[in-house]
């Protein structure tokens, strides 16, 4: 980690590397995306009909990613499952992960399912920079990453539940 600018109290704005990295980790599905071809891809071809929602969306999910890469605690180290609040929050983060890849897995293979679609891609990646938050005790990230996870799975629902 890089603390570059003090916020307040063990907050830094700087680069946090384990941050990136779950950054990266969490954007393997889509790196992979051009490399498949798909019969049907209606996650890129949706059409969000609600404005406010979409903007708000993206306002918070912009947050968060900044928020996941950019703000640094200076009593964290770049990598502790040593206490039982770090191991938990560390396991769920990496089953929240788990649960994308696993529903990308299937999305790629066909079985584009609208339950599954929402859970595994709308609703599991702001929890995955929740708990991920909650782990790196980067309490700005839960934050915006909580409402992210409202707007996005209400967004997800909207798209692929209540539509078809």
């Amino acid at each position: 980690m890089v603390k570059l600018f003090h916020l307040y109290k063990n907050y830094y704005l700087g680069i946090s590397f384990v941050g990136i990295i779950a950054f990266a980790i969490q954007e393997i599905p889509y790196m992979i995306m051009p490399l498949i071809k798909l019969k049907s891809n209606p996650i890129m071809n949706m059409q969000n009909e609600i404005p406010w929602i979409e903007k708000t969306q993206g306002i918070f999910g912009m947050l968060s990613m900044i928020l996941l890469m950019l703000i640094v605690r200076d009593d964290n180290i770049f990598f502790s499952i040593t206490t039982s609040k770090e191991k938990c929050f560390f396991a769920i983060t990496v089953l929240m992960i788990l649960i994308n890849f696993i529903g990308w897995t299937f999305y790629y293979l066909g079985f584009q399912y609208n339950w599954l679609i929402v859970i595994s891609q709308f609703a599991v990646v702001p929890l995955y920079y929740l708990f991920f938050g909650l782990w790196k005790s980067n309490y700005l990230l839960v934050g915006t990453s909580s409402i992210f996870f409202i707007i996005h799975t209400i967004n997800g629902y909207l798209n692929f539940c209540v539509k078809r």
